[in-house]
């Protein structure tokens, strides 16, 4: 449980959480026309497009083929530095099927995707997030 130091206010910390939670719905709504159905868990905490600033996860853009903890701008987890590497697809179908098991202490608290078909469509729509899938 968060605890709440005293004498702050409480909207000074709830106040920012709910922003943030309205900006991950909005970025997930804006996108709903674009993704398939599994993809739409990812997008409500990553941004997907080559121009967008990390959300509360970082961007997923390019992730395949980019080292482990490098997106620019966010702040990695030790558990995620300590991994190394570069994610492919194995790695990342491994990842996605149970973050804290392939990664413990990573910050991601999303409990992972435990249909096979479901992440191998996340893995899909994941390499056509490059600029050689670019129109």
């Amino acid at each position: 449980m968060h605890r709440v130091p005293r004498g702050t206010a409480l909207t000074t910390v709830v106040a920012p959480t709910l922003v943030l939670a309205a900006m991950c719905a909005a970025a997930a709504e804006s996108r709903e026309d674009e993704v398939p159905e599994p993809v739409e868990v990812c997008i409500a905490c990553h941004a997907i497009g080559p121009d967008e600033p990390a959300l509360e996860g970082p961007t997923l853009w390019g992730v395949i083929g980019r080292p482990v903890a490098s997106a620019p701008d966010f702040e990695y987890s030790d558990a995620l530095r300590r991994l190394g590497g570069a994610w492919d697809r194995d790695r990342l179908d491994r990842f996605l099927a149970a973050p804290q098991s392939y990664a413990p202490g990573a910050a991601m608290s999303f409990g992972g995707v435990r249909s096979a078909a479901d992440r191998k469509v996340v893995l899909d729509f994941l390499e056509t997030l490059s600029a050689e899938h670019e129109d």
